[in-house]
């Protein structure tokens, strides 16, 4: 791995120099000007993601977007996927309306090689052949901030953080007390209203939340007429409880149920039109941990166990058997992690960890309506160390490396590596970050019908090179950032109908085997102004080539499915003085294609969000927006639908 690092690293210094020194050159020139080259103005982001530990966003060499809460306000955005979605590097698929089955992928990587944390705690779905996360379900409601920290990222988080990782951070209750209420409404008779309550009494703080939305929806079949509903009923708490000034406890649970249309393929053309079906998936997490501060607060320590669990069934009445898939995944998770300020310019970060998962699925049918489950369970264990040093006050250099035991394949090592230079005053940085990341074959790939005992680990290495530059006392920040990704051992279905070979042999239906690989390099480009108190812009542009590389396949060198060459964003608002805040968002998405053998193509669309709130008092807001304001026609997956133009209105109060 450490080779296959060295050469993608020399393959990436010489492209991305030669595109960084006009930036650079120019970054450098503004920077030292009278105009430009005074102090910051503003406080300096600090990022957890990228470290597992509070750092600034100047100390930082991954690439990293932080969606803070008064950007999360103000896109009045109900689904998360919805604040992904203009995210240089990230894009998303989803089989229908809101509630619908909604992917994720990273910088090309495939969707269940995304990790999703929410308060530090990993969620996927042991249940689903690739194991990742569903982001259908996942809505905006007790939100502090999002982080989206690109490239692979195995060293700290493990297994599936070969694309990258996306951690929601919920609020906690460091304040006296608060309390919030938001109402909703709008097209397709959709409604939402969530609260939340929090503060602290004594050496105790508490967080509880609850919310609903439900839509009638859009028909996830293009074609179709009946609209597929969507209904989603999240809780949430949290109490931390400070014991004496070294040790508190915290216990957190997160608890989501939903209920969504969902469309099939009838006979007898078999191909996709409406149906009355529908899935349903309850989703909980419960986390326990303890926190030890020593050394004056050098030392700092967190014990933890969570477990995380998702039971999916799905639903046709017009069957005589109706339930015709039943699945329930469980992850349970003990870990310990210990953050040691060695000196003032040196940080270890350390840890372990001790992972389970287990799955239960069944498809009963007409023929066997009780069939046996399938019970499969894996096992795994690691331990994790990382160094951060600044050598100068300019300079942070930061290394990690991460030991994990599989009870399927064995052993894994994984390393991570990256520099940031702040230079000209903090006005421009560089970044550069060489890493490898790998995934663990699912217990469904492993011990299912269509399993394969001997599958190894899928393996990333990828390098990375960006500048970011600050003009005009930081009203004015620009990032370019270049980056490559190769992936081995790629687990892909193998068919077996007509296939002769060794690894067919007992497996009539296919199997999975490590065949695949591929290959992928882009670039992303954000720009932030702030021009006046009252006026800002922001911008985000990203291009991606990603291929198959398996030079025997019948697809090699052709795109991969689902990957828009070029994607990006505008957005443009205004606060006016009298408390009226107004912003519009362009979003566009490029032509690609559907298919592995580029031949179906999927449209590029172009979306367009307007928005407004006016502040009444300190207290009360009302709010409207319209979404997809040009009414496109658009698809993400060929043959599903997607939301038309959709108005709606609500009103928030806080206290």
């Amino acid at each position: 791995m450490t080779r296959r690092l060295c050469r993608l690293a020399k393959t990436l210094i010489v492209p991305a120099s030669v595109a960084l020194f006009p930036f650079v050159f120019v970054a450098s020139a503004a920077a030292q000007s009278p105009t430009s080259g005074s102090k910051a103005t503003t406080a300096e982001t600090i990022i957890v993601t990228a470290t597992r530990t509070p750092t600034r966003a100047s100390r930082v060499g991954s690439s990293v977007t932080v969606i803070d809460a008064p950007a999360i306000t103000r896109a009045q955005s109900i689904p998360v996927i919805d604040l992904l979605r203009d995210v240089p590097g990230v894009a998303f698929s989803r089989t229908g309306g809101v509630g619908s089955l909604t992917t994720v992928r990273i910088r090309g990587a495939e969707s269940d090689q995304t990790v999703l944390l929410i308060d530090g705690v990993k969620l996927n779905d042991p249940s689903g052949p690739g194991g990742g996360f569903n982001f259908a379900n996942l809505l905006v409601g007790n939100l502090e901030r999002i982080e989206v920290l690109r490239g692979p990222q195995s060293t700290l988080y493990g297994s599936q953080a070969m694309g990258g990782v996306v951690q929601i951070i919920t609020r906690s209750g460091d304040v006296p007390f608060g309390a919030s209420v938001t109402l909703e409404a709008g097209d397709l008779n959709t409604k939402r209203a969530q609260g939340s309550v929090r503060g602290q009494v004594g050496d105790l703080s508490y967080v509880l939340a609850a919310g609903q939305f439900e839509t009638d929806g859009v028909s996830s079949a293009a074609s179709g007429k009946e609209r597929d509903g969507f209904k989603n009923t999240l809780a949430q708490s949290r109490v931390d409880y400070a014991l004496n000034d070294q040790l508190s406890l915290e216990a957190r649970v997160f608890w989501s149920k939903s209920d969504v249309g969902i469309d099939g393929f009838p006979a007898p053309t078999f191909a996709l039109a409406d149906t009355p079906e529908r899935s349903k998936t309850d989703e909980l997490i419960v986390y326990a941990g303890a926190n030890l501060t020593l050394l004056d607060g050098r030392s700092r320590t967190r014990f933890g166990f969570n477990e995380t669990q998702t039971d999916r069934i799905n639903l046709n009445p017009t069957l005589a058997v109706q339930n015709t898939f039943i699945g329930n995944g469980t992850n349970r998770r003990a870990e310990f992690q210990t953050n040691l300020d060695v000196t003032p310019m040196f940080q270890l970060v350390g840890g372990g960890e001790f992972e389970e998962s287990k799955l239960r699925t069944a498809s009963p049918s007409v023929s066997n309506p009780n069939p046996a489950p399938l019970r499969a369970t894996s096992e795994s264990s690691a331990l994790y160390l990382q160094g951060q040093a600044s050598p100068a006050s300019w300079l942070t250099a930061t290394l990690g490396v991460r030991w994990t035991d599989h009870d399927s394949f064995g052993e894994a090592l994984n390393t991570r590596a990256n520099v940031a230079a702040s230079l000209n005053g903090g006005n421009t940085i560089l970044r550069a970050a060489l890493a490898d990341g790998f995934k663990s074959p699912t217990p469904f790939q492993l011990f299912s019908s269509f399993g394969n005992a001997k599958l190894q680990p899928e393996e990333a290495s990828s390098a990375e090179i960006g500048v970011e530059q600050a003009w005009f006392s930081r009203r004015l920040i620009g990032s370019f950032t270049y980056f490559q990704r190769d992936t081995i051992n790629q687990i892909d279905f193998v068919s077996c109908f007509g296939n002769s070979a060794a690894i067919c042999v007992g497996r009539p239906s296919g199997t999975y085997d490590n065949i695949a690989r591929t290959k992928a390099d882009g670039t992303e480009f954000t720009l932030e102004a702030k021009p006046t108190r009252q006026l800002s812009l922001s911008a985000g542009f990203a291009t991606l080539d990603a291929r198959n590389k398996v030079r025997s396949s019948a697809n090699f060198n052709r795109l991969l499915p689902r990957r828009a060459k070029e994607t990006g964003s505008a957005t443009i608002g205004y606060l006016f003085d009298f408390g009226l805040d107004v912003s519009a968002t362009y979003s566009r998405v490029g032509d690609s294609f559907n298919n592995a053998a580029n031949t179906v193509v999927i449209k590029g669309y172009d979306l367009v969000t307007l928005r407004a709130s006016q502040t009444i008092n300190p207290h009360w807001t009302v709010f409207a927006r319209v979404e997809n304001a040009g009414d496109e026609v658009y698809e993400t997956i060929t043959g599903y639908g997607s939301p038309r133009r959709q108005t709606l209105v609500g009103l928030r109060a806080s206290f």
